[in-house]
């Protein structure tokens, strides 16, 4: 009987673990911009160290109380975005305060210090996010509209909009240059009218950029603080809409999903691999399937070959379906890993 791979993702839910959301590793980085060191909360993605891959990075300010509400979004939305290096940059109160458009030390610092830091120490993709909420959503505006060294792309939420001079920045600018800058993501909670009013302004002028430069949303039933969860998880889930395949691509075979991850590597220009829990549950679903020998045969090859731990997951599914009223599929599963990989030690046990 051929089982569907919805099904198969149900029965296996037991295998598929939850990622650890822990705590995040603390560094003190001296400032010269500051003149003082300033704390940076790092997270790596759970498989940073076993494996040769480049990852974007999420940079948070207000680090020291944003850091945690982000890795739990993040940790929610697993499967829908790719796997990030967070950076939670300690900051608050005046540094952040704009200077009539001028680059302030904090901007310094998190052009010039923090960001060669991250990128000399990590492995790093070329796409990058600065995140802010209040007065550091204003600061990410105005270093948006200022000409300092360019993120991929900004996040917004809830900026400080009450003083107007996000806006008068706004309409001093040409749409033009507007246009050429990096794609904004803004949001707003229940605040108001002294946030409503240039809010919906904001809104307005900013209406004429490109579709997909430019998102607003707004969360009625949130309140200033508790905007923060709402926001990243819109903000990242419209930046990285299509990120996870579809039904119809996970089973349409294995030139399809590897087109599906090829696009995305075009689109925002890092390499993405294949999830190897993907690969996992497709070949399962292929063991377990009639008449699909040929199609499971490349899945272990291609899962063989995509990455260094890709034979260790492979035998991990296999003794998964040995073990759960599935041997014939675990045994096909390690039969043809062993006809791929001469020399195995685990085939010769």
């Amino acid at each position: 009987m051929r089982v569907s791979f919805f099904s198969f993702v149900l029965l296996c839910s037991q295998f598929s673990y939850a990622s650890d959301l822990m705590l995040a590793e603390e560094i003190k980085l001296q400032s010269n911009s500051l003149g003082e060191k300033r704390n940076l909360l790092i997270k790596l993605p759970k498989k940073y160290h076993d494996e040769d891959n480049s990852y974007p990075v999420l940079y948070v300010l207000h680090g020291q109380w944003d850091m945690l509400s982000t890795l739990s979004t993040i940790d929610l939305l697993e499967d829908q975005i790719p796997n990030f290096i967070v950076v939670g940059i300690e900051s608050r109160g005046k540094e952040l305060s704009p200077e009539s458009g001028k680059t302030t030390p904090f901007a310094n610092f998190l052009a010039k210090e923090v960001v060669s830091f991250v990128n000399d120490k990590y492995r790093v993709a070329p796409y990058t996010i600065l995140s802010g909420h209040s007065n550091s959503g204003r600061f990410v505006l105005d270093y948006w509209l200022n000409n300092n060294p360019a993120f991929s792309k900004y996040f917004a939420f809830s900026p400080s909009l009450d003083d107007n001079y996000i806006l008068d920045m706004v309409s001093k600018s040409k749409i033009k240059a507007l246009k050429k800058k990096a794609p904004l993501t803004i949001t707003i909670a229940n605040e108001g009218e002294h946030m409503q009013e240039p809010f919906t302004e904001l809104t307005q002028k900013l209406s004429s950029l490109s579709e997909g430069s430019f998102e607003f949303q707004k969360f009625p039933e949130q309140s200033h603080r508790t905007t923060k969860h709402s926001s990243m998880q819109y903000a990242l889930q419209s930046t990285f809409t299509g990120w996870e395949p579809t039904y119809e691509v996970k089973t349409s075979g294995l030139d399809g999903l590897k087109k599906h991850y090829t696009d995305l590597s075009e689109k925002f220009g890092f390499k993405v691999s294949v999830p190897n829990e993907t690969l996992q549950r497709l070949t399962a679903h292929y063991a377990i399937s009639e008449n699909a020998k040929e199609e499971l045969n490349k899945y272990i090859a291609f899962t063989i070959n995509q990455s260094s731990d890709g034979i260790d997951s492979l035998f991990e599914i296999s003794d998964y379906l040995s073990s759960n009223g599935y041997k014939d599929a675990g045994e096909s599963i390690f039969s043809e890993i062993c006809n791929q990989v001469k020399g195995d030690q685990r085939c010769n046990g």
